[in-house]
């Protein structure tokens, strides 16, 4: 094989050259000359302004009146029923309970002057038996008189017996005392209902003024 030799390269000189020689050259621009400046003109002088007139103050507004309230309208009043009235059997029952009532006032009146009766009749006894038992003392007088409290049990026992109201004669006093004393017991007593004894003898007052005194 056979190698050829590679030819030797060119040499070329060069030199730079500046183009702009050779471009024309622009006219100078003509030179203005400069425009006088407008004289500013005198501002105008603001105008005074007007005075801003008084507002006339508002008048207040009346207050409305007050509504009146309005009155509360009164209730219906419910009719009353009428009334039918008692029936046959209660008027019955009233008759009857009045019938009792009266009754039961007479039965009480009764027994209530039944017991006066009986009270005054056992007084009357007491006394006579005080007068019996009594003896005359000389000084006895007529128109002489003692209270005496006797103090009595439910068998008609005395238990005591004291002077409330002097005759003025210690003497005439003594004798009655020792009367009681001496009659000691009213048995009869026992008849009366317990009622009665409590409302008159368990604290009797005896009056003792005898009858037979002339002088």
């Amino acid at each position: 094989m056979v190698v050829r030799p590679k030819p030797a390269p060119k040499v070329i000189n060069a030199k730079l050259v500046d183009i702009s020689q050779f471009q024309a050259k622009p006219e100078p621009k003509p030179v203005e000359k400069p425009r006088p400046k407008p004289e500013p003109k005198p501002a105008p002088k603001p105008k005074p302004e007007p005075k801003p007139k008084p507002k006339p103050e508002p008048k207040p507004e009346p207050k409305p009146a007050p509504k009146p309230k309005p009155e509360p309208k009164p209730a219906p009043k419910p009719e009353p029923k009428p009334d039918p009235g008692p029936s046959q059997a209660e008027l019955a029952e009233m008759a009857r309970q009045e019938a009792a009532k009266k009754a039961a006032q007479e039965q009480a009146a009764a027994a209530e002057a039944t017991a006066k009766e009986m009270a005054a009749s056992y007084a009357s006894l007491i006394q006579q038996t005080v007068e019996g038992r009594w003896s005359r003392p000389p000084s006895a007088r007529n128109g002489m008189e003692v209270l005496l409290a006797i103090q009595l049990i439910p068998t008609g026992e005395v238990i005591s017996v004291t002077v409330l109201k002097g005759s003025g004669d210690d003497a005439f006093d003594r004798s009655a005392v020792n009367a009681v004393e001496r009659a000691g017991s009213f048995p009869e007593l026992r008849n009366l209902p317990p009622r009665e004894f409590e409302r008159n003898f368990r604290r009797f007052r005896l009056l003792f003024r005898p009858e037979d005194l002339r002088y």
